[in-house]
């Protein structure tokens, strides 16, 4: 499979999750009869076609764009530590406008080893800002991280959020819920100090549009939607890949 292939079927697949998942102005208004206003997913799909591969997605530059728009300044998340970019793909943002997007960075420590310390203090740093522009005032679990018996929207703590095996929370803003993943990273090459199993050197962030309710539910709107839509979908990639 080509990559501009495998980019238009990923941009579908998303595109599913922003109508059935994301609800707001992405699901279909009722028109005068009541019956769904049919979607020309060709314009959709061609709109987020000619979107991905105009914005400059590898780069800090579209990872502050892409956190701008909900409210959020990359300059609060970023650590109180000297750090690099590793490499060109460590810092990545879809185009907000997608509606279903996320930015993710990797800071990797100028030199050295992270410290437990340094690690927990950049989570602390996250959480706090994304608690800082919610509309809620604090961070919620999130549909994503949710357990048995437990209410997604209910407020969390750090200590909740990273005691998982997946370390990560959510946040409502502007309506949106959004959610929070972070993580540590470390260098095979190299045996840590500070007596710990890994060289851990560097820590990363993703932040985007969550799921809007329940995984369970989600799917199974995504799935009611392409069943609906699916000649049309698959006839605007034809389309395009001609």
């Amino acid at each position: 499979m080509t990559m501009k292939k495998f980019l238009a079927l990923l941009l579908a697949a998303m595109m599913l999750l922003s109508f059935t998942a994301c609800g707001g102005d992405k699901t279909p208004p009722a028109d005068d009869g009541g019956d769904d206003v049919q979607i020309d997913a060709q314009d959709i799909v061609e709109q987020a076609l000619e979107d991905a591969e105009e914005f400059e997605s590898f780069s800090v530059e579209a990872v502050e764009h892409f956190l701008k728009a909900y409210g959020i300044s990359l300059d609060t998340l970023e650590p109180d530590w000297d750090w690099v970019l590793a490499n060109d793909y460590c810092a990545y943002a879809d185009e907000p406008g997608s509606g279903y997007g996320h930015a993710v960075i990797q800071f990797q420590a100028a030199e050295g080893e992270l410290t437990d310390e340094q690690i927990n203090d950049f989570y602390a740093k996250v959480f706090a800002a994304t608690a800082a522009i919610s509309d809620d005032g604090h961070n919620i679990i999130g549909y994503e991280f949710v357990g048995e018996g437990e209410d997604a929207l209910a407020e969390v703590t750090l200590e909740e959020a990273l005691d998982s095996w997946m370390p990560g929370w959510g946040f409502r803003t502007g309506g949106t819920l959004m959610a929070v993943y972070v993580s540590s990273d470390y260098d095979n090459d190299k045996e840590s100090e500070l007596d710990r199993l890994f060289y851990y050197n560097a820590v990363e962030f993703d932040i985007g549009v969550g799921l809007q309710k329940s995984f369970d539910d989600t799917w199974a709107e995504m799935e009611s939607y392409f069943e609906e839509n699916e000649d049309e979908i698959q006839q605007a990639l034809e389309d395009y890949l001609g």
